[in-house]
C-alpha cells in the first residue's frame, strides 16, 4: 500500500464556526428548494468520444501524480499509510453504489452496465470531497508552493472524475438528487457548528460518516433506470404509423335522416 499523507486540520472557532455553519444551512435550503421547483428530470449533455478520452487521460495522469506526491510526502515526513476512519463506510457505499448503477442500467448490456457501476463507484466520493476540501483549506497550514503541488492535481482528479458522468446516457439531475446533495450539505451545516473538527469521537465520524454515505446516494440517484419509455422511435416511422392510422380510419356514414355518423 501506498504511504499517503494524513492530514488532520484544527476545528473552525467562535466566529468562524458560526458563519461557516449558516452558509451551508443556506446553500441547503437553496438546493432544497430548488429541487421543490424543478418540473421533472433535468438530462444532462453526453461527452464526446474525443473529449471523453482526454478527460480519462488526464485522469490518469493526475492520479498518479497524486499518489506519487503523497508518497514523497509521506517518507520526507516519516509518516505511515493511514486510511482514516471513515475509509470502511466510503468503501462499503462505494461497492453498493456500483451495485445498484449496474443492475438500474442492467438493459444496456453488461458492458454499459459495468461501465455505469464504475462512474458510479469513482464519482460517489466526490461528491462530497468538492465541498469538503474547499471547507478544509482554510484550515490547513501550510506554506504556498507545497500547497499548490498537492491541491492542483487533487482539484484535477475531483474535477476529471466529476465530469465523466458524461460518458453515460443514462445520467440526470433528478429532484432526488438535489434533495439528497442538498441533505449532505444540511449534514455538513451541523458538523460545522462543532467547527468541523477532524472525525476521531463519535460526533464528528457519525456526521463524516451520514455525509458520505449521502454523497454515493446522491450519485446512485442521477442514474435513470431503464423502462420501455427509453426507446425512441424514429420520425419515419412515427410518420409512417400516423399515415396508416389515416388511412386505416372508416369512412363516415351517414344515416337515413342525412346526418354523418362515424
Amino acid at each position: 500500500m501506498l504511504p499517503i499523507i494524513q492530514i488532520v486540520w484544527p476545528p473552525y472557532r467562535g466566529w468562524s464556526a458560526i458563519v461557516l455553519s449558516l452558509i451551508l444551512f443556506a446553500i441547503s435550503g437553496g438546493l432544497f428548494f430548488a429541487a421543490r421547483r424543478m418540473k421533472g428530470l433535468v438530462r444532462l449533455p453526453k461527452m464526446g468520444k474525443v473529449v471523453g478520452a482526454i478527460v480519462i487521460v488526464v485522469w490518469v495522469f493526475s492520479i498518479l501524480l497524486f499518489l506519487k506526491i503523497n508518497q514523497i510526502a509521506a517518507k520526507s515526513l516519516g509518516g505511515a499509510a493511514n486510511l482514516g476512519p471513515i475509509f470502511p463506510i466510503t468503501i462499503v457505499s462505494a461497492v453498493v453504489t456500483f451495485c445498484y448503477a449496474a443492475y438500474v442500467t442492467r438493459r444496456g448490456g453488461p458492458l454499459s452496465s459495468l461501465g455505469n457501476g464504475f462512474l458510479a463507484f469513482i464519482t460517489g466520493p466526490m461528491v462530497f470531497e468538492l465541498p469538503f476540501i474547499l471547507i478544509v483549506i482554510p484550515l490547513v497550514k501550510v506554506s504556498l508552493i507545497p500547497e499548490i503541488i498537492y491541491l492542483v492535481p487533487l482539484f484535477t482528479i475531483v474535477i476529471t472524475t466529476l465530469s465523466m458522468l458524461l460518458l453515460s446516457r443514462r445520467i440526470a439531475l433528478t429532484k432526488n438528487s438535489v434533495y439528497l446533495f442538498s441533505a449532505m450539505m444540511f449534514v455538513f451545516a451541523l458538523w460545522a457548528l462543532d467547527g468541523y473538527h477532524y472525525p476521531s469521537n463519535l460526533l464528528t465520524i457519525t456526521l463524516n460518516g451520514i455525509s458520505k454515505v449521502l454523497s454515493f446516494v446522491c450519485v446512485a440517484a442521477t442514474f435513470l433506470p431503464n423502462s420501455p419509455t427509453d426507446v425512441r422511435v424514429p420520425q419515419d416511422k412515427l410518420n409512417e404509423r400516423n399515415v396508416n392510422n389515416v388511412t386505416s380510419a372508416p369512412a363516415p356514414q351517414r344515416n337515413d335522416s342525412g346526418q354523418v355518423r362515424a
